[in-house]
């Protein structure tokens, strides 16, 4: 995927302290190692690098910044990201890093580019950073969120290569490249397993539709995007609103393709006919368990009679259904997995993710996994990913983590080699990506199986 967040990031600072240079290392669509990176962070020789991270890939970020320590001392480093915001003192102490921008980041990183320019070194007064002084960690208060989000910028797409990022097959449609495009921040609900909050906070802030459409015409005129991949968890929850979207992209006569997210909750035919005529041909929905009791650990205010209602408009509205399913969560046992991959089966939607439930920082999920000593406390960064073949970090009484792993495994075979759901895929054909699509999926579905 495009690195949204750093293109949003350079597109701001750019705007507030204009002559500056910027450069975006996508370092993982490159394949770079650590060497190279720290090679090209040379050959740039920046004032300032910025680097974003999740929780999976934080010990790689761990020895990109100690390498860069060593080959370029003088360069200050900037970290952020969803584990930097839920633990920033550790992550400056773990990493060497000078800054943690924590939450939303534009304002943040645009004051200490500002004071990089002064020349100035006091940091105290800028909210939303955590920085080192004499080693140790100093932590500011946190920063005010953006309430109009309008007034940000189109995030700085000229800076990377476009052409180069195309959809996973999960969330492929079209053949062409595919970027991201966010239109709100926050989400005022509390599921247990969901960290983001860590950076947007819970109150839902939302683009206004024209400048929805706007960014997505740019995308289409000047970089001859068609295809998006909408980030928003929230995207669906006012439905004049995407009435309102969907109407202005027929209104400007954009060819376009999209996938959006949705909780299953509310959403009705006419909506989702709406949708598929503005280019929507996919819609991914957060089901999560197939056991009501499951659903009401987590605190997922859904009911399962709800979810096959919803996704059963989708399907009618010729909407490519994605359902996403969490196993292993706090109170999770046998016979509630059970319960989830047979509601799954019946649900039968085109694409089914299953994850391993993974306690992230700034989740409630982690800090009662942590009060509950569930978590391996030897456990590296990169085994807190989802849906990997790592060891989990997470064992429950009754249900240790090989187990939650054989569980996730059986699930895959047995939902994917159904003759119903090979039906399903074959009557779906309609264009080339479909056939691309079910080529990739097999790959990725026997590549975690191993």
């Amino acid at each position: 995927m495009m690195p949204l967040n750093l293109c949003s990031l350079a597109a701001y600072v750019r705007r507030q302290s204009s002559g500056l240079d910027f450069k975006v290392l996508d370092s993982e669509r490159m394949s770079l190692n650590v060497t190279e990176i720290v090679e090209e962070v040379k050959l740039y020789c920046p004032d300032l690098i910025g680097i974003t991270s999740n929780t999976c890939v934080f010990d790689v970020v761990k020895n990109i910044t100690g390498l860069i320590k060593k080959e370029a001392p003088q360069i200050p480093i900037a970290l952020g990201g969803a584990h930097v915001s839920a633990l920033p003192e550790r992550a400056l102490v773990e990493s060497g890093a000078d800054f943690a921008v924590m939450g939303e980041g534009e304002m943040t990183l645009s004051e200490v580019v500002k004071k990089l320019e002064l020349g100035r070194t006091d940091w105290s007064n800028i909210k939303g950073l955590a920085y080192l002084k004499d080693g140790r960690p100093v932590v500011n208060p946190p920063a005010t969120l953006i309430q109009d989000l309008d007034i940000l910028p189109f995030p700085a797409r000229d800076l990377i290569d476009n052409k180069c990022y195309s959809a996973a097959p999960t969330k492929r449609v079209s053949l062409g490249p595919i970027t991201l495009i966010s239109t709100g921040r926050g989400c005022p609900y509390d599921c247990g397993f969901c960290a983001q909050r860590a950076i947007w906070g819970r109150k839902n802030r939302m683009r206004s539709p024209d400048s929805v459409v706007a960014e997505i015409e740019e995308c289409v005129s000047r970089y001859d995007i068609h295809s998006f991949n909408i980030t928003d968890e929230l995207f669906t929850s006012d439905l004049e609103r995407v009435a309102a979207i969907s109407g202005l992209i027929r209104k400007r006569k954009l060819r376009v393709r999209w996938v959006c997210s949705a909780r299953p909750e509310r959403l009705d035919l006419e909506t989702f006919k709406t949708m598929y005529a503005a280019g929507c041909r996919e819609v991914s929905f957060g089901v999560e368990s197939g056991s009501q009791k499951i659903l009401e650990r987590i605190n997922k205010n859904t009911n399962l009679d709800e979810i096959r209602r919803v996704i059963g408009n989708a399907k009618k509205a010729g909407i490519t259904t994605h359902a996403s399913y969490i196993f292993g969560y706090i109170g999770e046992d046998d016979n509630t997995i059970r319960e989830t991959i047979r509601f799954a089966k019946k649900l039968n939607t085109h694409v089914a993710a299953f994850f391993i439930a993974s306690p992230l920082p700034g989740s409630r999920l982690y800090k009662e996994a942590m009060e509950k000593k569930y978590i391996d406390p030897g456990s590296a960064w990169a085994n807190y990913s989802p849906l990997s073949n790592m060891k989990s970090v997470m064992s429950l009484p009754g249900l240790s983590s090989e187990k939650i792993r054989m569980w996730h495994r059986k699930a895959m075979t047995d939902y994917y080699l159904r003759p119903r759901y090979i039906l399903l895929k074959i009557f779906s054909i309609r264009h080339l990506y479909d056939v691309a699509n079910i080529f990739a999926g097999i790959k990725m579905l026997f590549g975690l199986r191993k």
